[in-house]
């Protein structure tokens, strides 16, 4: 046979050759039997959202008042009453606010829930005293004011809103005495000077009146009311027409709505701009087709422009809203409406001149309309 002289025969290797494989295979097992955190993936979790509370409800009202968003305000007061039921300040706040939008109902409900909060509450009983007053239930208002003044003896508020009540009732001497109450606790009270403006138009001291209306003004610029307020001092006090347009304009600057609109188409109908208080009553009644007072002087002036088919509808639909607030002359301009259509409808003019003659038998357009009639 064949001898390969340079064969070597190769070593055995040892039974601990794979010694290496079998150190990391139990590694393994160790890490996935024990899967320490940083092998193992964690899924994320949503971050949860806060609960708001009461308190950030009414920092956003706040917020909201500043930038005029009432609608936004009496939300946020809602959402603030939801998650703290027994406390009488979001229903406060919210009253005032629909006594400011002339929404009376509104008010008076949120005023009986803040009495319901906390009956002991001073200004709860306050602001209940004002919505009563502006529903003519002056003894109620009274009682509602004193029983806040008892509980608290120098709260302003309720001492303006008793100059209030005394006002509206024509004790002219027992209102100034409380306003001059209120004003010596508070002399930048808005509520108090506002009611003292009131006290003086009611009594005839009409540029009086101005000058408190401007102390008001200049201490909360954004209340748009003192503004309509006074200028229905320039307008009817005064007979200062361009004046209290130069008010209500200012008003719809501050705030532009259909009470503020409203007040500003009126202003202009009574310069005999009818042209132009058609335009901005017309943007007053798209605002809020439900504002009544708005309705009517749109009506008003559409007749003046002699354009009877359109003033019908407004004065019907104004008068309907107003209920027993529609004046005589809202009533008899739209049953002369209705005869100078083409073509006339006396049988429908007829109705609401004979409505006007029960307020007023002698009333002299009214006459005049049925004489046309007959």
């Amino acid at each position: 046979m064949y001898l390969d002289r340079d064969y070597r025969p190769r070593r055995k290797r040892g039974k601990w050759r794979f010694w290496p494989l079998i150190l990391l295979a139990i590694i393994a097992i160790i890490l996935y039997e024990q899967r320490p955190a940083w092998l193992t993936q964690t899924p994320i979790q949503p971050t949860p959202i806060p609960t708001r509370s009461a308190a950030s409800y009414q920092a956003e009202a706040a917020t909201k008042l500043a930038e005029k968003d009432y609608d936004g305000a009496l939300a946020s007061y809602r959402q603030m009453s939801r998650l703290d039921p027994n406390n009488p300040t979001p229903y406060v706040a919210m009253a005032h606010l629909y006594l400011l939008l002339q929404q009376v109902p509104q008010a008076y409900e949120a005023a009986q829930q803040a009495v319901d909060a906390d009956p002991d509450s001073a200004e709860a009983l306050t602001v209940l005293a004002r919505v009563e007053d502006w529903r003519d239930g002056y003894e109620a208002a009274l009682n509602h004011a004193l029983d806040a003044l008892e509980i608290d003896p120098e709260n302003a508020d309720a001492l303006a809103v008793l100059g209030e009540v005394y006002t509206d009732v024509g004790n002219w001497d027992v209102a100034q005495d409380y306003i001059d109450q209120a004003l010596a606790l508070d002399p930048r009270n808005v509520l108090t000077l506002r009611n003292q403006a009131y006290l003086y138009e009611r009594q005839g001291k009409y540029e009086e009146a101005v000058a408190a209306y401007d102390k008001a003004i200049e201490i909360a610029p954004n209340r748009y009311d003192l503004y309509i307020e006074r200028g229905r001092q320039y307008r009817i006090g005064l007979l200062d027409y361009d004046k209290a347009n130069e008010s209500y304009r200012q008003a719809v600057e501050v705030y532009e709505s259909a009470i503020t609109l409203d007040a500003l188409g009126f202003g202009l109908y009574n310069v005999g701009d009818h042209l132009q208080a058609i335009r901005v009553l017309r943007q007053a009644v798209e605002d809020d087709p439900s504002y009544g007072p708005a309705q009517v002087h749109l009506g008003m002036a559409l007749y003046a422009r002699r354009n009877y088919e359109d003033a019908v509808p407004a004065l019907e639909k104004g008068i309907s809203l107003l209920g027993d607030r529609a004046r005589i002359e809202h009533i008899y301009t739209l049953g002369l409406a209705y005869i100078y259509k083409d073509p006339p409808e006396c049988d429908k003019a007829e109705v609401w001149l004979r409505k006007a003659l029960e307020i007023d038998p002698e009333s002299g357009p009214a006459l005049e309309g049925l004489a046309l009639c007959n």
